[in-house]
C-alpha cells in the first residue's frame, strides 16, 4: 500500500541567509551585557567573520538596548584566532572562538545565551506593574 504523500521535503523554501541574519539581528539585546570585546588579526582570512558580526552589534537599535555596554575592537598582529569576549553584568564571561563559525551561528548562540536573559527580565517587570493602560488591555 502506497503512502498518500508524494512530496518529500519541505513545502516552502527557506527565505535565505540574509533574512535569517536580519531576524537574528532584530532579536539582539545588550541589557545583560557589560562589555563586548572583538579581537582579530586583520591579515587573517578568518577575520571576516568577526568583522561581519561586529557590524550587527553596531546597529543603532542594538546599541540603544544598553547605552552602558562597551563595544571594544582589538586589532592583533600576532596571528591569533578571532574571538568575541562577552562580559555579563552578573560577572560571567562568554568566549566565542570564531575560527570555524559563521556570523549566523554566532548571532544564534548570542541570542540563545544572552538576549534570552534580557527578555525574561522585561517580562517580569510588566507583570509587577499595578494598572494596565488601554493599549495593554487590548493585547
Amino acid at each position: 500500500m502506497a503512502l498518500p504523500y508524494t512530496h518529500s521535503g519541505t513545502f516552502t523554501r527557506s527565505a535565505g541567509l540574509y533574512s535569517a541574519l536580519a531576524k537574528q539581528s532584530s532579536l539582539l539585546n545588550l541589557k545583560p551585557v557589560k562589555r563586548i570585546t572583538f579581537s582579530f588579526d586583520p591579515l587573517s582570512e578568518k577575520a571576516i567573520v568577526v568583522r561581519h558580526t561586529l557590524n550587527f552589534f553596531h546597529l543603532e537599535k542594538v546599541r540603544e538596548s544598553n547605552l552602558k555596554c562597551l563595544l571594544k575592537t582589538t586589532v592583533l598582529s600576532t596571528r591569533a584566532d578571532p574571538t568575541i569576549e562577552v562580559k555579563l553584568v552578573n560577572g560571567k564571561t562568554l568566549l566565542f572562538k570564531a575560527v570555524n563559525l559563521q556570523p549566523l551561528e554566532i548571532l544564534k548562540k548570542f541570542n540563545e545565551l544572552v538576549s534570552s536573559q534580557a527578555e525574561a527580565e522585561s517580562k517580569t517587570e510588566v507583570l509587577t506593574k499595578g494598572k494596565l493602560t488601554k493599549s495593554q488591555k487590548k493585547k
